[in-house]
């Protein structure tokens, strides 16, 4: 090998029907016995908690639960972990859940103080206490990315990312169908970018295993929504199951951001939310980055040498087998658009499907497309 290559994921990943069952093992092995439970209010009344419960019945673990009402929680959480002793930290649910465990623990380890002003990524030293999240819906990734916000603040760090992901059907709640696009889309436009132009072998593997979770699950999961209605825990398991596939793509795609935080799909992404600082369903950043992924894979199929692979997780063996060398980059290309074209017919009020159709001006798609370039070797 002529380059050197690393990958780092310091997130244990526990994905399937029994994957909570070994957590009390998992947390025993980092000398965690009393874990601090934060999750919110739709999953404390769905009983979600109930199920993390039954996994610690019988063992040596005394959980304790505190639910996440609003911004003002932060101060009373804090006292209540030092007051009752506990030693690690559960992040039952996401986004807000997680950001708040993430700032948490930081507190606990480093002093509230440091949570006043940004850190530089050095200035966060490890390791932090155990922090296990389960998460309850699909996501953007940034809950197993190695960084949070807190007080407007942003901290990025390998030690933030958690030291467990249990993912199961088991807690999964329901889904608004936008939540699920764009969840779905952000994990492919970042996995794709990953695959196709990092010529990472370790960063290629998660990145492979994200593409096939999010073709398998996100189409078939807008299928069966009804016009954007919640994608239901009481629907059983043939719609709680491709949730959770997917949002252990989201975790997949958490990691691969985390080693590539400049993606060039998240900068246009970010670029074009700006332009439009109200985005709705129909232009998503998840959306946005799926765009971006577009035009960025149509401007690189005669320059980047693992376009052509990309076919192979966007479908199959056997159709990746039927499709000559010469002709795989535009078949990927092609599987990209026909999955948002497919996307845009079950939405009800439709989506873009080009930088034109997402109402950018000419000179706006321009700037964007400067940004989707990369330096070949």
């Amino acid at each position: 090998m002529t380059a050197l290559n690393h990958f780092l994921c310091r997130t244990k990943t526990a994905f399937g029907t029994h994957a909570l069952d070994h957590l009390p093992f998992d947390l025993s092995g980092m000398n965690a016995r009393k874990p601090f439970v934060i999750t919110d209010q739709a999953a404390r009344d769905a009983g979600v908690h109930m199920v993390l419960a039954r996994a610690c019945r019988d063992t040596y673990l005394a959980p304790g639960l505190a639910t996440l009402t609003d911004a003002g929680d932060f101060e009373t959480l804090y006292h209540l972990f030092v007051d009752k002793g506990y030693d690690s930290i559960i992040a039952l649910g996401t986004g807000q859940v997680v950001q708040t465990a993430k700032a948490l623990n930081l507190a606990l380890c480093l002093g509230p103080e440091r949570l006043r002003s940004p850190a530089d990524p050095g200035q966060i030293k490890g390791p932090l206490l155990p922090l296990v999240y389960i998460p309850t819906h699909p996501e953007s990734g940034q809950d197993t990315a190695g960084e949070t916000s807190f007080s407007g603040h942003c901290f990025v760090s390998a030690h933030l990312m958690p030291d467990i992901a249990v993912i199961t059907a088991d807690t999964m709640l329901g889904t608004p169908l936008a939540a699920v696009l764009d969840s779905g889309l952000s994990s492919l436009a970042a996995c794709c970018e990953v695959f196709a132009f990092s010529g990472n072998p370790f960063a290629r593997s998660y990145a492979y295993a994200g593409v096939c979770l999010v073709m398998d699950t996100l189409l078939p999961l807008a299928q069966q929504s009804d016009h954007g209605d919640l994608l239901c825990q009481k629907a059983g398991k043939h719609r709680r199951l491709p949730l959770a596939k997917l949002t252990h793509a989201a975790a997949v795609s958490g990691y691969i951001q985390s080693n590539f935080p400049n993606l060039k799909t998240r900068q246009a992404g970010a670029h074009i939310t700006a332009l439009h600082p109200a985005p709705s369903a129909t232009l998503s950043s998840g959306l946005c980055m799926a765009l971006a992924l577009v035009h960025l894979l149509e401007n690189s199929k005669d320059t980047c040498p693992w376009l052509g692979k990309l076919l192979l997780p966007l479908t199959d063996a056997a159709h990746y087998a039927g499709v000559p060398g010469p002709g795989q980059p535009d078949a990927a290309v092609r599987v990209i658009r026909e999955l948002l074209q497919a996307l845009y017919e079950t939405l009800p009020q439709g989506m873009p499907e080009t930088f034109d159709e997402a109402g950018l001006t000419p000179r706006q798609i321009s700037e964007i497309s400067n940004l989707l370039t990369y330096a070949h070797p």
